[in-house]
């Protein structure tokens, strides 16, 4: 009887032990398996992670140089573009670009524009800045305040033109501004050096784009959206342009490599003269120069700024 009864208590012992390891085991698969579930989770994470910011910055990269083929032959007169950062997302990006309005050695921070794209590319840009009509005559950058200059394509006919020339004898000794004149047709790069008095600065030249068209037009062009050579002149500005195109070939070539339509449209228009109009800086006595000169169809004043 004696030892049934130590065999009894002998198999609750070793029952209350087989439960102790399971249950230790048990905590030990668990433990285990969080482990791995850990590990696994951070992996996947850091190469979700790291492919995230491979694709981000190869897209930022190629939307960058997108940018950059389109601001050689189309961007806003005497603007000079700084590539500021790119801010990582989640498969997408923003790449941030300041703009700044060069007048002879003086500085205008002009614009910011944050370009938005995702895996798939460039998709959108927003604007700090914006361009507000004051009237037929007037457009302002808001929030610098200055004046937006307007242009006036040769083969179009408008109900007003703007003759800012007249205007000059207003402003005072002291300030350096840009003026923008549009021709009476168009030009080749070399005759418009030529025939601009020496005493003004040629920075932007005016590329034409537009079809011959007689209709009366009420609005003339302004923005940024023109098609142009910059060359800048002062120091200042010559350090700040990336590229320097220097002849209407040169021009042509970046053109066909931003957009192959456009610059077959206007290849056919060179040998008619592909430069419908000029941007000049310098001040009040150096513009007064161009008073009274055949080819200035319209003239319009755009920013101004101190000499000293």
């Amino acid at each position: 009887m004696k030892k049934n009864k130590e065999n009894e208590l002998e198999d609750i012992f070793d029952e209350k032990s087989f439960k102790k390891t399971l249950k230790k085991a048990k905590w030990i698969t668990l433990v285990r398996t969080l482990l791995i579930s850990v590990i696994v989770c951070l992996a996947v994470g850091y190469g979700v992670y790291r492919t995230n910011i491979w694709i981000v910055d190869k897209r930022g990269s190629e939307v960058t140089l997108e940018h950059q083929k389109a601001d050689a032959v189309m961007k806003a007169p005497n603007t000079s573009i700084e590539m500021e950062t790119i801010d990582y997302g989640f498969f997408q990006g923003t790449v941030k670009r300041k703009v700044y309005k060069v007048i002879e050695d003086k500085i205008i921070p002009w614009d910011t524009e944050d370009v938005h794209y995702d895996y798939h590319g460039y998709y959108s840009t927003s604007f700090s800045s914006y361009s507000t009509r004051v009237n037929d005559t007037t457009v302002v950058n808001i929030p610098s305040g200055e004046k937006e200059m307007m242009f006036y394509v040769p083969q179009y006919t408008y109900k007003k033109y703007l003759n800012d020339l007249a205007k000059l004898k207003d402003y005072p000794e002291d300030k350096y501004m840009e003026l923008a004149v549009s021709f009476d047709k168009g030009y080749s790069l070399e005759e418009v050096k030529k025939m601009l008095p020496k005493s003004v600065h040629p920075t932007w030249f005016w590329v034409n784009e537009y079809d011959d068209d007689s209709a009366e037009r009420s609005e003339p062009e302004y923005g940024r959206w023109l098609l142009g050579i910059y060359k800048p002149t002062s120091p200042l500005g010559e350090s700040e342009s990336i590229p320097t195109i220097k002849s209407e070939a040169e021009f042509l070539k970046h053109l066909k490599k931003y957009d192959k339509n456009l610059y077959k449209s206007v290849q056919k228009k060179q040998k008619d003269g592909l430069i419908i109009g000029v941007v000049v800086t310098g001040t009040k006595e150096d513009l007064l120069s161009l008073k009274g000169k055949s080819y200035v169809k319209a003239s319009s004043i755009g920013a101004v700024v101190d000499k000293y």
